[in-house]
This record gives structure tokens, C-alpha cells and sequence, in this order.
């Protein structure tokens, strides 16, 4: 089992575990993360709108640029669509916007 949680709530987690499992034996560690700024915009496509998350290293500055999975799968579904089509649609339709926001 693994479990993240902030440093702060080890101990009661740690309790819990004990308590809960049949575990006599844990491990924990501190993990650091960096992240880049994130941001969302929404693309029109045939089937419906698709949140796009955007990852920026400053403003204006896009690092990567992806398709929410859920509001894919949902379109995808809804129309009788592959999933793959949906996301490659939405990924077209935001190269459009950025490119006439000068985004890209």
C-alpha cells in the first residue's frame, strides 16, 4: 500500500494504519515536486467543448498543452466516437486559438 499525504498528517496516518491493517511495519519519506504553472482554456470541437490544461514556464510561454481525459471520454461516448479522435480533434482545435493568440 502506499499513501501520500501531507507531512503533517503522517502521524494520525501512521495510527491508522496500525490500527486498521494487519501491517507491523512501515516506511515513509518526504517527496519534493516541481511543477509548472497551469492554466485552462476551452476549445470548441464538433462533438462539444474540451477543457485544454496548459503548462506555461511564465505567461505566454507554453511548455505542453493537453486534453482533459474525462470531458474526451464523456464526447466520445456520447457520440459514438473513438476516444483518440476526440483528443486529436481538441489538440487541432487549440493549435488554432493558440496560434492566433500567438501562444504556441
Amino acid at each position: 500500500m502506499t499513501v501520500l499525504c501531507r507531512p503533517d498528517l503522517v502521524p494520525s496516518l501512521r495510527e491508522l494504519i496500525f490500527r486498521e491493517t494487519t501491517t507491523i511495519g512501515l516506511h515513509w519519506r518526504v517527496e519534493q515536486k516541481a511543477s509548472l504553472a497551469r492554466d485552462f482554456v476551452v476549445v470548441e470541437t464538433e462533438w462539444g467543448l474540451v477543457r485544454m490544461k496548459v503548462a506555461s514556464w511564465a505567461p505566454g510561454d507554453v511548455a505542453n498543452a493537453s486534453p482533459e481525459y474525462e470531458d474526451c471520454r464523456k464526447l466520445a461516448i456520447q457520440h459514438s466516437v473513438p476516444l483518440k479522435q476526440v483528443m486529436q480533434e481538441a489538440m487541432r482545435q487549440y493549435g488554432r486559438v493558440s496560434d492566433r493568440k500567438g501562444q504556441r
